[in-house]
């Protein structure tokens, strides 16, 4: 027996075969529309090809997949995580699941993505089963979205079968794409798509979820930690640049770096409110507020995360006159990428006051 779909959504290049980006593929193949209503717009860095495809993600894009694949990674909150200085998850890091185990595929995201794009869905975790589950959804024109046993980006599109063999998609443009489709002993649990429904979740309770989100990361002060360690003077560091050796400089200032990598995620949602990828934006109550978003996290956060990222490349610790100067450069960046955080936060809380008042 054998059958397959004819599936050529691209995957969004700026994630792996996480769930968000599993789903708005196979989201966006089932609905065969545009799900954000942003319309048919061609990707300004590469014209024949979507953001995925281009990997800059710029919102400005013919694929639907690379819109829905900026909202529903927005509005489900992982583009607002921040990290913990000492790299351990943070409770809104494991609950939306950026962990290599979950792959955001958590329950709290897998259930309120679901319930955001109107979607009944069941879990299988029985293997007995998987087999002719998976070839009535296939021949229902329905892919299937596997979890793997093992590995980062656990997630998976099963697009067909061949006899005993499971077909998947051209993964090309994720990240690290895996080579081959999995094996029926490689799966762990299926999701299967139901019918279409009323959505369960509407865009002011993802704007919500953002909103839990940004505030953890302030109650936590994750940014206030960085400050303290990267700091050189008594009066704002007991514990800063100062006090440590030359390998505690480097390793605290590689991890500023490897964070300001992750804080590429404030791009995900600036495209949102930039491009206005949801038909609740498209408020002239939000001109204003929507710009601010979009700068505030666009450009400039995203520009100064970068360029942290670029003076670790050149700093030399030996010198303490040079590194007094380099860590009061660090720590007014992050004092201010704190401060853009804040200031999304509270554009945020204005529109959800306009939504739901």
């Amino acid at each position: 027996m054998q059958s397959s779909l004819a599936f050529n959504i691209p995957f969004n290049g700026m994630a792996g075969t996480s769930f968000i980006n599993c789903f708005s593929a196979v989201c966006t193949f089932v609905e065969k529309t545009d799900l954000t209503g942003a319309g048919d717009e061609k990707c300004k860095h590469n014209p024949a090809n979507s953001c995925g495809g281009c990997g800059a993600g710029c919102g400005t894009t013919a694929s639907n997949q690379a819109k829905c694949f900026l909202l529903f990674d927005t509005i489900c909150g992982h583009s607002s995580l921040r990290c913990r200085f000492d790299g351990t998850p943070t409770e809104m890091q494991k609950l939306i699941g950026e962990t290599d185990d979950a792959s955001c595929g958590t329950d709290h995201t897998v259930d309120f993505l679901f319930g955001f794009a109107g979607y009944e869905y069941r879990k299988l975790t029985n293997p007995v089963e998987f087999q002719s589950a998976i070839h009535t959804s296939i021949n229902a024109g329905k892919p299937v979205i596997a979890i793997v046993k093992t590995g980062a980006n656990r997630f998976r599109v099963i697009t067909g079968y061949d006899n005993d063999a499971l077909l998947s998609p051209n993964y090309a443009n994720a990240q690290n794409p895996p080579d081959t489709a999995p094996a029926y002993d490689e799966l762990d649990t299926l999701i299967f798509i139901g019918d279409k429904t009323t959505p369960r979740h509407t865009f002011a309770d993802g704007l919500a979820r953002i909103v839990n989100v940004m505030e953890h990361n302030r109650d936590e002060k994750l940014w206030d930690v960085y400050i303290e360690k990267i700091g050189w003077y008594g009066w704002n560091s007991s514990d800063g640049m100062k006090h440590v050796g030359l390998d505690e400089k480097k390793r605290r200032m590689q991890r500023v770096t490897d964070t300001m990598w992750h804080t590429f995620n404030s791009h995900v949602t600036a495209e949102v409110f930039r491009h206005r990828l949801h038909h609740d934006l498209r408020n002239p109550a939000f001109d204003e507020l929507c710009k601010k978003i979009g700068g505030a996290w666009n450009g400039y956060t995203h520009d100064l995360a970068a360029g942290l990222i670029g003076l670790n490349n050149l700093l030399d610790w030996t010198n303490d006159w040079h590194g007094a100067g380099y860590a009061e450069i660090v720590q007014l960046t992050l004092y201010k990428i704190r401060d853009n955080d804040l200031a999304v936060l509270d554009a945020i809380k204005q529109i959800i006051k306009t939504l739901q008042p």
